[in-house]
């Protein structure tokens, strides 16, 4: 179960916005908002995640594959993983390029918040080869001539499930809609 809180704007905001023919969503489903995130998250591959340890934290950019609304990240290592395997609660943005100069409300992106978890693939290999069912670039792999790669690296696989979600995009009428995950 999730809910899902749509922020509403004020007659001032509401003027403005009409004038730029934006209009923002009064009522959406948890359902629909899910699928509109998961849908974002499958067209983009790159992401930022950002851990912390000991209170320093650390801001990382990396590709991801994904299946409906978790994230899955192959990592050959680094202070991510320690940071992780300290402290579970990341979060991470993805997010469209911006121009302000030709759209100033063109920004689109999500804000995501979760728990993430971290494994080596010889480790569990029957869960390896499940998450790496969603992998997206094994025909690149293959082309390139690297369809053996998957199988010979012992990386880490990171696992991201989100407990909540903020959605920007004016233009389809989304105001920072959040969705978060109920315990």
């Amino acid at each position: 179960m999730a809910k899902l809180i749509i922020p509403h704007s004020n007659k001032q905001e509401q003027t403005q916005f009409d004038k730029l023919n934006i209009h923002l969503i009064e009522e959406l489903s948890a359902e629909a908002f899910e699928k509109a995130a998961a849908d974002y998250i499958n067209t983009h591959n790159v992401l930022n995640l950002a851990t912390c340890r000991d209170n320093e934290p650390r801001c990382t950019t990396l590709e991801y594959f994904s299946k409906a609304l978790t994230v899955y990240m192959l990592s050959e290592g680094g202070s991510k993983i320690l940071n992780i395997k300290a402290n579970p609660h990341v979060a991470y943005t993805i997010n469209d390029p911006y121009y302000p100069e030709t759209d100033f409300f063109s920004a689109s992106g999500l804000q995501v918040w979760g728990i993430a978890t971290v494994f080596k693939k010889n480790d569990d290999p029957a869960k390896a080869e499940e998450i790496q069912k969603n992998f997206r670039n094994s025909e690149a792999l293959k082309k390139q001539g690297l369809e053996h790669a998957l199988n010979n690296v012992n990386f880490n696989i990171i696992t991201i499930e989100p407990i909540k979600i903020r959605y920007l995009d004016l233009r389809k009428g989304l105001r920072n809609v959040v969705w978060q995950k109920e315990t």
